[in-house]
């Protein structure tokens, strides 16, 4: 699968402060243009992450219909979403693999609660492996889709190259945080309702 979007603006030095400034609001009316939920805490005892819930932009829509084939991807959202942890995740030692493991289930736990309450409610959603970038409950496609280049384009998050592969960086958390990212064409206020519903259900 390409880049989700080649043309993203690299960040300039930030040393240039019109240059900045101008950046600033140029990733306020592109977040806009996309994001209708900004980033917002989910407590429960299924996982404690930031989601934000987004429409798919064109291209996006375009290139994930080869990671979700034959899935009429209409009114699709898409939403990222970011768990805190102890460790930098740009390393890799045995604690830090089974930290990675810890907030996969986590993640998994919360994302197969939502997909069974949209199922019920007559709505596809599914989440993608980050560890492969696979189709948990679709058909797997031709192509995988890359949480990194997701979220650069949907929250126009900085990254860490190194070397082997891109490191988020969360404006909070840095490269301490375990992406994944969740899809739906549900409505996004049954999308929301359903997300407080499981928050509910399952009260840390």
């Amino acid at each position: 699968m390409e880049n989700l979007d080649s043309t993203t603006p690299t960040h300039l030095d930030a040393t240039d402060s019109s240059s900045n400034s101008n950046n600033a609001t140029a990733e306020k009316s592109t977040r806009s243009t996309s994001c209708q939920v900004a980033p917002t805490m989910s407590n429960s005892s299924l996982a404690t992450l930031e989601y934000s819930i987004h429409i798919s932009p064109r291209r996006m829509t375009r290139d994930l219909a080869t990671v979700f084939p034959n899935q009429d991807l209409s009114n699709l959202l898409v939403v990222p979403t970011f768990q805190k942890c102890k460790h930098e995740m740009v390393a890799w030692d045995a604690e830090i693999a089974k930290e990675k493991d810890d907030r996969l289930e986590d993640f998994i736990r919360w994302s197969t609660a939502l997909h069974k309450g949209l199922e019920e409610l007559g709505h596809w959603s599914d989440m993608t492996d980050p560890a492969s970038g696979y189709p948990s409950f679709s058909e797997r496609g031709r192509d995988i889709y890359p949480d990194v280049e997701g979220c650069q384009l949907l929250l126009k998050y900085d990254f860490q190259n190194t070397g082997c592969c891109k490191v988020l960086l969360h404006p909070k958390w840095h490269s301490k945080i375990y992406p994944a990212t969740f899809f739906t064409t549900a409505p996004l206020d049954v999308l929301q309702k359903v997300i407080a519903q499981v928050e509910q259900e399952y009260a840390a």
